[in-house]
């Protein structure tokens, strides 16, 4: 790999950690604001926040029995991963049910 080749990864990389970050930031913004909206907004953000924990949960649920089953080899997800996946998840279901209800 050359120098120029390598510039490009660490650019990528920032670039996806920066887009990480904002998201997360993105999605606390929303949940502190729904706390202040119309019923319509509250019900969108309810909704996308319920299927957010099933999926969440559930990912954590296949991760707890994917590295019981590895011993010892098992290493448990990133903290930040699960919160970039989390945040990424909120973004989907969000705009799922904007569409779907309007907004």
């Amino acid at each position: 790999m050359d120098g120029q080749s390598g510039a490009v990864m660490v650019w990528v990389f920032v670039g996806i950690l920066v887009l990480s970050a904002a998201l997360i930031v993105w999605m606390m913004v929303t949940l502190v604001h729904s706390e202040v909206a119309d019923e319509r907004r509250k019900l969108i953000v309810g909704k996308a926040c319920t299927w957010t924990l099933i999926a969440t949960v559930g990912g954590q649920i296949i991760e707890l029995v994917e590295v019981t089953a590895a011993q010892p080899n098992g290493e448990p997800v990133s903290p930040f991963i699960s919160l970039v996946v989390t945040a990424v998840m909120y973004a989907v279901f969000l705009g799922w049910f904007r569409h779907r209800y309007g907004g």
